[in-house]
């Protein structure tokens, strides 16, 4: 049910790009651009910013991580997405009503949620070392003042320029976690691959040059009757999809990217160099 939706929502994005540069060209053909065109060029562009967010939504939704964030980012995103429809096709209608101030406040908070709690999904999906748990903890807590930020902004606007200061110190740190936490996910990737990789595994062969069986440990050595050097390399059996190693691994499916696993071989890959 869930992959379905992504493929919904990928659809919509695709056919909302596709109308938007319909428009235009039309536009562009016609030498007309008036509230009509401008209409539907915001609606296309409100469902693909709806549908990216949506499925931003759905992976973690999907995945189960940090629930319930995933659908309450979903929630959000539908919602937003409700009234930024509804201002762009009834402003005419809107203009003049006393409550069109507080509509657009309801309307712009609901759209920070909207962007917010897909992002925290987003954040979820990283493995990261405990280490390395702290930049995520952090982008996560100045994400959610940032919202809070921008949220105050919207229904009281602020006097004077230390709010903005304020709004975007705390924007850049969330930039710069949500630049570091993907980078922390592969750096963690790759040190668990060494980990697995670097295993004390031992091989039987025989020296080329002496011919005496030898008993040699992965990585460099040499032989004990004449001193020749080898290079013995061991390749690990990992997951097709992503990498993820699969040393020891007991589980039908990968931890990481859920992918099944084949049966594996019963002794792993290996070469050597002399």
């Amino acid at each position: 049910m869930k992959s379905q939706s992504q493929r919904t929502l990928l659809f919509g994005f695709v056919g909302s790009i596709a109308a938007c540069g319909l428009v235009g060209v039309y536009c562009l053909l016609e030498g007309n651009f008036g509230a009509l065109q401008a209409r539907i060029m915001g609606t296309t562009a409100s469902v693909a910013a709806a549908a990216i967010l949506g499925m931003a939504s759905a992976i973690p939704w999907e995945r189960d991580r940090w629930h319930p964030v995933g659908p309450l980012g979903a929630l959000s995103v539908s919602i937003a997405l409700g009234l930024v429809l509804f201002a762009i096709w009834a402003s005419d209608w809107i203009d003049n009503r006393r409550w069109f101030e507080d509509f657009l406040r309801v309307m712009g908070t609901a759209c920070v949620a909207g962007v917010a709690l897909p992002h925290v999904g987003l954040l979820s999906l990283a493995r990261l070392r405990g280490s390395y748990e702290w930049v995520r903890r952090w982008t996560v807590i100045a994400n959610a003042i940032l919202s809070l930020q921008i949220i105050e902004s919207i229904w009281e606007p602020p006097q004077g320029d230390l709010w903005p200061r304020a709004i975007g110190i705390v924007a850049i740190v969330v930039a710069c976690g949500t630049v570091a936490v993907p980078i922390l996910h592969r750096i963690t990737g790759i040190q668990r691959r060494e980990a697995v990789r670097t295993v004390e595994l031992f091989v039987d062969l025989t020296c080329p040059r002496c011919t005496s069986t030898q008993h040699l440990p992965a990585g460099r050595s040499r032989c004990g009757s004449c001193g020749l050097r080898f290079l013995i390399e061991i390749e690990e059996e990992t997951c097709e999809n992503c990498g993820y190693p699969l040393y020891q691994l007991t589980s039908a499916n990968c931890p990481e990217c859920g992918t099944p696993i084949m049966a594996p071989n019963t002794t792993p890959a290996s070469s050597f160099n002399a």
